[in-house]
């Protein structure tokens, strides 16, 4: 069994300032970092982390970007034997600023992820089994990601996807998937409605479910998580933490999700888990710097 991610890889550079400026205003950052990033290789980092055999399927371009943007997932062991390398195209690039709230704003040059293409939906095809799960997202063409899920029902492996970013009017054929998990913005993109509490992120939710999901998660950030099953609505509280930087919570959240799936648990306790891992992400600035080991999940879910 694994985790098997098809996405994008990025270089994030990061700026942090008091409040994002508005049109034609000039903001003075207080601080500014670079850190890998994309949320394919966010997702994969985060699974790896929690405990599964992960491995990336993406592109990079031929360019110093790359080195740093495959740092940390080479230094946990994901399998990046099938990355390929575009000589067209950089390295995606993530600009991120992030408000001294921990709310932020981002910008992503997609790069060498826009032209993922055959060669690696051929190495998916190779690379994935009946046992594994495969996580999507949409950083990456919507054509690649269609024909991934296709490749994953034909194998009868499991698939996640997680919508981001949200496109309205999702073609039908991406909602063949077992997992949907958008936060809350995604969400309102994808049915076309606000979304202000638990009771309309529910809604929400089952919404998503009737379109052929099996499970519809809406991730609410500090509010918590809904999720819409055959056995109806559900809502776990957010986690008392005091958060500085919330990129990347995300995708910590869907990289642990899959990750205790892998390992077997249950979806409810599978849902607290990656729930406690996005909230302890949010305590530490950046991205996959911040996501949370099993062993220091397993300790704050004992506490």
């Amino acid at each position: 069994m694994a985790v098997v991610v098809l996405g994008s890889i990025n270089l994030d550079l990061i700026a942090q300032i008091k409040s994002v400026p508005k049109a034609g205003e000039t903001g003075l950052a207080e601080n500014f970092m670079t850190s890998p990033g994309g949320k394919g290789a966010n997702q994969a980092l985060a699974a790896r982390r929690m405990g599964a055999e992960t491995a990336l399927l993406g592109m990079v371009g031929e360019d110093a970007f790359a080195v740093q943007a495959l740092k940390f997932l080479r230094q946990e062991d994901v399998d990046l034997s099938r990355i390929g390398v575009s000589r067209e195209k950089s390295t995606g690039l993530a600009m991120i600023v992030v408000e001294a709230s921990g709310q932020n704003a981002i910008t992503v040059v997609p790069g060498a992820n826009g032209v993922i293409g055959q060669d690696v939906l051929a190495d998916l095809e190779a690379r994935l089994t009946s046992k594994d799960i495969l996580v999507l997202q949409l950083e990456v063409p919507l054509d690649v990601v269609e024909d991934a899920i296709a490749i994953a029902r034909h194998i009868k492996a499991r698939v996640m996807l997680d919508p981001a970013p949200a496109v309205a009017n999702l073609p039908k054929s991406l909602y063949r998937v077992d997992i949907i998990a958008p936060n809350q913005v995604e969400a309102e993109t994808l049915i076309g409605a606000q979304i202000t509490d638990v009771r309309t992120a529910k809604a929400a939710a089952r919404q998503l479910r009737s379109r052929g999901v099996e499970v519809a998660i809406v991730k609410l950030g500090e509010m918590g998580v809904v999720w819409a099953t055959a056995r109806g609505l559900f809502y776990l509280p957010g986690e008392p933490v005091k958060a500085i930087d919330a990129v990347g919570a995300g995708d910590a959240f869907f990289g642990a999700l899959a990750a205790r799936l892998d390992a077997g648990d249950a979806l409810a306790d599978a849902i607290r888990i990656a729930n406690h891992a996005a909230a302890l992400s949010t305590t530490k600035r950046g991205a996959q710097p911040s996501f949370a080991r099993w062993e220091e999940v397993r300790q704050y879910l004992s506490n």
